[in-house]
Formats: C-alpha cells, structure tokens, sequence
C-alpha cells in the first residue's frame, strides 16, 4: 500500500478510536450516543474500505463493508421490533443501533455479529458489575437501570479492529 493510503488507514484508525471514545463517555454520562459519533465511524470505515478496494482493484472490501452496516442494522432492528412487540419497550437506544451498525462496516456481516454479541455480552458483565458496587454503596443503581452499551462496543471493536484489520480489508 503506498505511504497515502497508509496514512489514510491510520487517520481512519484514529477517527474510529476517537469516535467511539466519546460516543462512550457521554452514553456513561448521559446515556446519549452522538449521531456524529456513528456518522464517523460509518463513514471512516467506509473510506478505509473505499482505499482497500481501489489498492487492490477489487470491490470485496467496499461491499463487504457496506453489507457489515446492513446486516447490522438490520438484525439490530428486528431486535428492537421483537422486543417492543413483546411489550417490553424497545429494548435498545437509537444510538446503540446506528452505533452498531456504523462498526459493521468495519468489520464485515460477520465481524458485526460477532460485534453485536460480544458488545451485549460485555455490557450486561459491566452492567452488573456497576449495579453491585452501587448496592454496596448503598447508593441505588445508576439512571434508568438500562445498559450503557458504547463502551462495550468501545471495549470490543477497538481491539478486534486493531488485531484482525490494521492493513487488511474487512473481510471478517
């Protein structure tokens, strides 16, 4: 890959790191992820797929990508609908979803399921573990007692991306 293009991945490395730390911070403190937070690493992930597949002369990568972001959206949806039909609210925020599914062109269809669980699994730990302290503290759980799930995607992608994809397309 030539020097741009190895610039170009580490700038998007670094937008999605950023991206993620912030959408992290204030899903923690506010319970809001930022839509500029998934537009960024949509699209971050979506330019270092554009780079992959022009150095290559091949479209895998860029189509992998932007199948990574449907299929995330689309299973993150059906959730969020099956959830709610069952009468139980929607069992996930807007943000988590466009956040989830901005990652998947990251890491490819399968990368994103991957991602999809692990970040659940991860947050659900966090959660729990954040709800016993409190009770030890004697302080009450935090907020509305839902999950903070930017920094269990935070905590999953971050080092997925960096082992698996520093230099490779996304083919996860």
């Amino acid at each position: 890959m030539s020097v741009t293009g190895v610039l170009l991945a580490v700038m998007c490395l670094g937008v999605l790191a950023a991206a993620l730390g912030v959408a992290a911070a204030t899903d923690l403190s506010c319970r809001i992820v930022p839509n500029g937070c998934a537009i960024a690493v949509a699209a971050a992930g979506a330019l270092r797929a554009a780079v992959a597949s022009a150095h290559h002369h091949d479209m895998m990568p860029l189509l992998s990508s932007a199948g990574g972001g449907l299929v995330v959206l689309v299973v993150m949806l059906t959730a969020a609908g099956l959830y709610a039909r069952a009468g139980h609210g929607s069992g996930v925020g807007g943000g988590d979803v466009k956040l989830l599914s901005a990652v998947g062109f990251w890491v490819g269809p399968v990368g994103g399921l991957l991602v999809v669980g692990l970040s659940c699994a991860v947050g659900l730990v966090g959660w729990c573990l954040g709800r016993a302290i409190a009770a030890a503290r004697a302080a009450g759980g935090a907020h509305d007692g839902g999950i903070p799930l930017a920094p269990a995607v935070a905590v999953v992608v971050l080092p997925m991306v960096l082992v698996c994809h520093v230099g490779a397309a996304p083919t996860l």
